[in-house]
Parts: C-alpha cells; structure tokens; sequence
C-alpha cells in the first residue's frame, strides 16, 4: 500500500505522460539519426510507458484510488473497458498493441509506423486531458 506522500494526483499522472512522451520523441529523433532499430525499441517502450501514466490519470479522475491502479495487463484492460470512452479504448488498445507488443517485445515496426504511434500518443493523452478537464464532448 501507497503512503500519503507517494501517492500521485491526477495531474501528476497527466505530467509524467507528458514528459515520458516528450523523452520518447527526442529518442526517436535520435534512433532515427543513427538508424539504430535497438533504440527504437526503447522508444516504444518509453511511449507505452507514457500512455499508461495517462491511462492512470485517467483512472484516478474516475475514482479509482492510487493504491488500487492495476499492475497487470489484464486488470489494466479490464478497468479500460469500465471506465474509458469507446475512443480512448481504441487507441489504448492501439498503442497497447503497436508501442507495447509489436514495437517493444517484437521489435517489428519501422520507423515510419512507430512515428505515427507517437502521433497517436500525443492524441490520446490530449483526449485524456480533455476528458479530465471536462472539455470532452
């Protein structure tokens, strides 16, 4: 269990995906540079990282308490579909997907397919922010 003070707020979450995703687009340029597939794999696994923190925003402004945030794919998935929109569940899904599995396990996207990732990425924690600020439509 959590202590008070290591516990984060939904803004904290928001700012941690922010700054994992802005890290995962410097890499990016970098692995591009020298062409390097290795380093492109961290990328993916920095941006899915990203998406989760975002994901956690998400989940806590739904009032899901920190201590109670899934560590497990499979409980992660299932909170998704509880409390996502269906929008925020297809790009979950999609970066789960593509950054996590094809792009981090497998190793298997491209530079091109991983830059429209992080594109993706952007969107889904601007929708989240959105959602959270009650801007969603």
């Amino acid at each position: 269990m959590l202590k008070r003070d290591e516990m984060m707020s939904v803004e904290e979450h928001l700012e941690e995906a922010k700054k994992l995703y802005r890290q995962a687009v410097e890499e990016f340029e970098i692995a591009k540079e020298k062409k390097d597939s290795a380093y492109l794999s961290d990328v993916c696994a920095k941006g899915w990282l990203s998406a989760l923190e975002a994901t956690y925003a998400l989940f806590i402004k739904k009032g899901v308490r920190e201590e109670e945030l899934p560590k497990a794919d499979r409980e992660r998935r299932y909170i998704v579909r509880r409390y996502a929109s269906r929008e925020l569940r297809l790009y979950y899904f999609s970066l789960r997907d593509n950054l996590h599995i094809e792009g981090y396990y497998n190793r298997s996207l491209d530079f091109d397919e991983v830059k429209m990732q992080l594109e993706d990425l952007k969107y889904y924690i601007e929708k989240i922010e959105e959602e959270i600020k009650g801007r969603a439509e």
